[in-house]
């Protein structure tokens, strides 16, 4: 997932490399419950904020002496629930949890266990923001060994990259540490994202606060309903319709209580150029949360007739094909995404499926 956008005379990708975590999906335990709906014109609030990036005043000399540092305060230090939030962006640790394994075939080293961080942050701007910050984020012990975020996933993995205007990305940051490490926090170095007040950001995850506070999705963006199509640059997307399953094929079954959710989608290329889509970068299925869902490789390959990404779609050429993404049974609302990741000229998409 780390390949960048490419622009040159000779082809235009939309591959980039916009994600932290494997787009592998496991399992993991630690699905939010958060409630919300989201919608173009909702206006709904967040949860109380304890740490917040606006000034509390000062004397002239105050602001000269801080001027070098631009917007951005130094650190803000919280504890597990507490929100950080900022002129453009908000985001709140509500969950950790320790399992020795993801999914099927993900186990921790011996001696080690999988800390499993839940996240949320909210895009609390008026523009898209390129946010790709947990490519900095690591856990540190009170031995001040540092680590990593692991390249083990679950089911949902926390979504790096765009955010629309009121868009909230919900999932889980990975780190695998030794059983025995106390003392754990969580940093996030944001010194070269002039978007945020704050340099860096550190969580407490063994302290807990007394109410565990959550981020509301109320998109501020144009909802687009099946049938629409959105031009960007030269592409073109189109959903014409969704269905739902609860299998696929002979042998490919929905999990108890969950369902098949199948968006028909198309593509054209009117670039000039070669163009090549990625399902895993540029495609989700969201509910009104911000919890993010990536297409499910099982039941896509039973479609008869599933989106194809082996291939560069050719100037002029349209490419059309359903992609199957599985969810708990009723899920609502629920969204597809597309990301155009164009660097020059953000742009984000969101189709209502429901």
């Amino acid at each position: 997932m780390e390949d960048n956008h490419i622009l040159s005379t000779r082809r235009k990708t939309l591959v980039a490399g916009v994600g932290v975590l494997a787009a592998l999906a496991g399992c993991s335990s630690t699905d939010d419950t958060a409630a919300g709906s989201a919608g173009g014109d909702e206006d709904g609030a967040d949860t109380q904020s304890t740490t917040s990036a606006e000034s509390d005043g000062g004397t002239e000399s105050d602001a000269e002496s801080t001027s070098e540092q631009g917007n951005q305060q130094q650190e803000a230090n919280v504890a597990l629930g507490e929100t950080v939030e900022g002129e453009n962006l908000s985001m709140v640790a509500r969950e950790v949890t320790k399992t020795e394994k993801l999914g099927e075939f993900t186990e921790a080293e011996s001696g080690n266990t999988f800390a499993v961080v839940r996240m949320a942050v909210k895009n609390t701007g008026s523009e898209f923001v390129d946010f790709n910050s947990f490519l900095q984020a690591r856990l540190k012990d009170d031995s001040n060994h540092v680590y990593d975020a692991s390249f083990g996933s679950t089911d949902h993995p926390i979504e790096s990259g765009i955010l629309a205007a009121g868009e909230v990305a919900r999932g889980d940051v990975v780190f695998e540490v030794p059983k025995n490490a106390g003392g754990l926090t969580m940093q996030f170095d944001f010194s070269t994202f002039d978007f945020f007040e704050f340099e860096r950001v550190t969580v407490n995850l063994e302290s807990k606060a007394d109410s565990i506070q959550d981020l509301k999705q109320s998109l501020q963006v144009d909802i687009q309903s099946p049938g629409d199509a959105v031009d960007h640059e030269g592409v073109s997307v189109a959903v014409h319709g969704v269905r739902t399953e609860t299998e696929l094929g002979s042998f490919t079954q929905a999990e108890d209580g969950n369902e098949y959710v199948i968006p028909d989608i198309e593509i054209t290329n009117d670039t000039g150029e070669p163009l090549n889509v990625s399902t895993a970068l540029q495609m989700r299925v969201k509910d009104g949360s911000g919890l993010a869902f990536m297409a499910d490789i099982g039941g896509s390959s039973q479609l008869s007739q599933g989106y194809s990404e082996g291939s560069e779609i050719a100037p002029g050429e349209s490419r059309r094909g359903e992609l199957a993404y599985q969810l708990e049974q009723g899920t609502s609302p629920l969204y597809w995404t597309f990301n155009f990741l164009n660097l020059s000229n953000e742009m984000k998409t969101f189709w209502k499926l429901r």
